[in-house]
């Protein structure tokens, strides 16, 4: 395994355990036996090897999820259990990573859902990327919102966020889009 991906393993496991602002790049290349100058060789700072961390993260399952109620179910499961890295995230100056992981995960979600619809067809990419835009950026926040605010996690919890959504949303949005222009 490349050092860069043990470095990342080894900050996950360790967030894990303490706060990011508790984990010093020595106690990191400590676990992971290597020199801080091959961690400086690699990284700017803790930072930019959690920025790593959360590029290749992928929440398990969720380009196979059918519908919104699925996709919040993987989402929370993938937080269960990473609770303790996630929070940790969410308490430090990472968290717009976590935020940034979150919406970008929503997105193509999103855009997935948007672009197996029949009536999709008829509008261009760009206006089902702006849906898929718009969509992700309110789910993603009101995870976060949750994720980083309530104290009792639940399922149950997270899906009372989005109560007010009905289940034809993204076929609501690309009949109003595809009306607006002129393409119905």
């Amino acid at each position: 395994m490349k050092t860069e991906y043990r470095l990342a393993e080894a900050l996950k496991e360790m967030m894990s355990q303490v706060p990011l602002d508790s984990i010093s790049v020595t106690s990191l290349t400590k676990k992971c036996r290597v020199n801080r100058q091959t961690f400086y060789y690699h990284f700017h700072d803790i930072y930019d090897l959690l920025t790593l961390v959360y590029l290749n993260e992928e929440v398990p399952g969720l380009f196979e999820a059918n519908n919104i109620k699925e996709m919040l179910t993987l989402i929370f499961k993938y937080y269960t259990r990473n609770k303790a890295f996630l929070d940790a995230s969410l308490n430090s100056a990472g968290k717009s990573l976590v935020e940034e992981f979150m919406h970008n995960a929503c997105y193509k979600t999103f855009l997935r859902f948007i672009t197996l619809l029949p009536n999709s067809k008829k509008l261009h990419i760009n206006d089902k990327k702006a849906v898929a835009r718009f969509y992700a950026l309110a789910y993603s926040h009101s995870i976060i919102y949750y994720l980083s605010t309530y104290k009792n996690k639940t399922l149950e919890g997270l899906m009372n966020c989005f109560v007010f959504e009905p289940s034809d949303t993204f076929e609501v949005a690309v009949e109003r889009l595809l009306s607006v222009r002129g393409k119905q």
